[in-house]
């Protein structure tokens, strides 16, 4: 695939997408949004970290599978990292750099975020 990866997935949604309000992330923590349905639904999640927003396809580079198994849940336990509960795989979340696990050396496609007015927007 050329280009931004996120953006030549099935489903994805197109730059400007409102994903909502910066308030409904917690700070430390992430959200996942989903376009579509079924197997080509097309999921990201945003990891915040004070006024910081870091955004990722929600597909570990090891196995293509959604890193989280419960809704919204994506951090180590420290709250350091983010964590493939598949895997145990650990990710820098300033770059999605997988730092420990089946996964070295590769990273989490990012998709480009911006604040807008207080909501939180693709591109």
């Amino acid at each position: 695939m050329s280009g931004a990866v996120w953006a030549q997935r099935p489903n994805a949604p197109a730059p400007g997408t409102n994903l909502g309000r910066l308030d409904d992330i917690p700070d430390g923590g992430g959200k996942e949004f989903v376009f579509g349905q079924g197997v080509n639904a097309w999921r990201m999640f945003v990891v915040r970290k004070g006024a910081s927003l870091y955004g990722y396809l929600n597909l570990c580079p090891h196995y293509s599978m959604p890193l989280n198994h419960q809704p919204d849940i994506f951090m180590s336990r420290d709250g350091t990292r983010i964590m493939c509960r598949q895997h145990l795989a650990l990710f820098r979340v300033e770059d999605g750099t997988c730092l420990d696990g089946a996964c070295d050396g590769r990273a989490l496609d990012p998709v480009p975020l911006r604040l807008e007015h207080g909501q939180v927007v693709i591109g």
